[in-house]
């Protein structure tokens, strides 16, 4: 094979390269966003990015700053999601902490214990943000996603404890 039918090989697969692409799948887009709840903001919210139409759901969870990225639901952390528009459901719950077990060889203490923590598996948790706000049907919350870096104020959510859903 001559040098020059090597460059013209070459060249027919750079060529085919970039009219097929590389991609393993569709375009994933960084999305980055604040939720606050009254003005200040909530550590440890679940973020739920759910498509409207045909799509990739994602999620991410608030830091200390109020501060998530999503996460393709089938991809690598902090990827993002695909372009397009998504319904937003955002939630925050704790459970009643029953406290650490005492010694079971305390049996008063221990059947406390254990009554208490049965008590607290039963009931629904104390929700931080209002419950409306963690289904995205009744949260009003909505984004679109675009190509490129997605973050801003059409990406922060202020929550009010007030909120009863739409």
């Amino acid at each position: 094979m001559t040098a020059s039918s090597k460059i013209g090989l070459a060249m027919l697969a750079l060529s085919m390269a970039g009219t097929f692409g590389c991609s393993r799948g569709p375009a994933i887009q960084y999305v980055e966003g604040v939720v606050t709840l009254d003005g200040q903001p909530v550590e440890g919210a679940i973020v739920t990015f759910t498509p409207s139409g045909p799509g990739l759901g994602a999620a991410g969870t608030t830091d200390a700053s109020g501060v998530y990225r999503l996460n393709p639901l089938t991809g690598r952390a902090g990827g993002g999601t695909l372009v397009g528009d998504y319904l937003v459901a955002v939630r925050k719950w704790e459970y009643q902490d029953p406290g650490p077990a005492p010694d079971p060889s305390d049996p008063k203490a221990y059947a406390s214990w254990q009554e208490k923590s049965l008590r607290a598996a039963s009931r629904e948790p104390t929700y931080v943000t209002p419950k409306a706000y963690g289904d995205a049907a009744t949260s009003g919350l909505k984004a679109t996603v675009k190509r490129g870096r997605n973050t801003g104020a059409d990406f922060i959510f202020d929550l009010k404890s007030d909120f009863e859903g739409q």
